[in-house]
């Protein structure tokens, strides 16, 4: 404490000069600065640089873009909004995601595939998981929560009911994180309307309804009627025939309709009819 009274001492008998020091002088100083556009640095008797106020708003402007970029940047999330065709869009995980024309997804992508794998989602959208057993994949759809390790299968979603369709692997389908639910796997069709307190089990509307995002038709001794009828709808025709009441059991690509029907019919031993 001494030592500071000295040195304060010190500096003010080498510098001082009559009215330096003056309470007055230093208070009209200050109001000078304030009601001119910048603002006086003064060293000991004189300005030595003006720096304009705009210049301090700025800097202040500037320093709050950065520091919530800091803060929040990190929260933001990634929307892949609706469109009117189906889009493919790959993960930061690897996953991939085909959304339906209208659907919506979103996720944090700062930290997704390392920190978490958590996805909202509107409408239809395929999915083919990487797999990561310390990383479950979830999506929130609507009232309904869906958890992966790694697998394929579709959610659909709007404002009446949440459903899941298996492809492949395995799926929980809840209410909620901490809801019960249930085990999905392949060829499993489950569904969850609005305010209800967990889904149940249904059967698929067709034997593959994620083949406008697979391109492929897996059948195991399916009713003819039936892959008729999704054929008929994937390649907007009417396929008919005969003999209704056969079954199907094979596997095609969405390439060529004729090749298809043609294979069916060889291995039926029956005729198709096609209308457009």
């Amino acid at each position: 404490m001494k030592a500071i009274s000295e040195d304060s001492l010190q500096f003010v008998a080498r510098h001082w000069r009559h009215g330096l020091f003056s309470r007055k002088q230093a208070w009209r100083r200050f109001r000078n600065a304030n009601s001119n556009p910048g603002i006086s640095i003064y060293g000991a008797d004189e300005p030595v640089r003006r720096v304009p106020v705009w210049g301090y708003a700025l800097g202040a402007a500037l320093a709050a873009v950065i520091l919530g970029l800091f803060l929040f940047g990190s929260n933001a999330r990634t929307v892949i909004p609706a469109t009117a065709a189906v889009q493919s869009v790959v993960l930061p995980d690897g996953s991939q995601a085909t959304l339906a024309p209208g659907a919506t997804l979103s996720f944090r992508r700062h930290g997704f595939g390392s920190r978490d794998r958590s996805l909202r989602q509107t409408g239809q959208i395929y999915y083919a998981v990487a797999r990561n057993e310390q990383l479950p994949f979830e999506i929130t759809a609507s009232e309904g929560f869906i958890r992966v390790l790694g697998t394929r299968f579709q959610v659909i979603s709007d404002s009446t009911c949440t459903a899941v369709d298996v492809v492949d692997g395995r799926v929980r389908f809840s209410a909620g994180p901490a809801e019960d639910g249930l085990i999905l796997s392949k060829g499993m069709h489950a569904e969850l309307p609005a305010g209800a307190a967990a889904p149940v089990l249904n059967k698929p509307a067709t034997p593959n309804p994620a083949a406008w995002a697979t391109h492929s038709f897996i059948y195991d001794n399916a009713p003819l009627d039936e892959v008729l009828r999704e054929l008929s709808a994937y390649f907007e025709c009417t396929l008919g025939t005969d003999a209704p009441d056969r079954r199907l059991t094979g596997e095609f690509e969405s390439g060529d309709l004729g090749e298809i029907i043609s294979l069916i019919e060889t291995a039926l031993g029956i005729q198709i009819k096609t209308t457009r």
